[in-house]
């Protein structure tokens, strides 16, 4: 389940920049609704307002627990090197921080795959 919810968060650091015609289906191998539809709705909300992300997350997992629908996974991210940028300028607008506590809900799929339903920011410090 940590490798699967990693896999997660390597994804959307690039999820922005997936050709619009397979995004979909790439982001499909690693979340299900309602986080999919989430991110996808954001992506188009940012690609509107010509805002992109830029850097990488650094996964820290701290907890992994098994649950009657699924799993669940504790993360304290670096977003330290991440953030957005405008997508015209190259401008960063924001980056983020060295701890940001993060939980997962991940369902494991009729193929067998671990996939995140759900992904909360909890907030600084962990």
């Amino acid at each position: 389940m940590a490798a699967a919810y990693t896999k997660f968060v390597a994804m959307l650091d690039r999820a922005d920049s997936l050709p619009a015609d397979s995004r979909k289906h790439e982001l499909a191998t690693v979340m299900v609704d309602p986080q999919l539809s989430r991110v996808l709705r954001r992506i188009d909300e940012m690609k509107s307002r010509r805002i992109a992300t830029y850097g990488h997350i650094i996964v820290h997992v701290k907890n992994v627990q098994l649950t009657a629908s699924g799993a669940t996974v504790d993360d304290c991210q670096d977003t330290r090197n991440s953030g957005l940028l405008n997508s015209v300028t190259r401008k960063k607008i924001n980056r983020g921080i060295q701890q940001e506590r993060t939980q997962a809900l991940l369902v494991k799929g009729s193929d067998g795959q671990w996939r995140v339903s759900r992904s909360t920011t909890l907030g600084e410090g962990c």
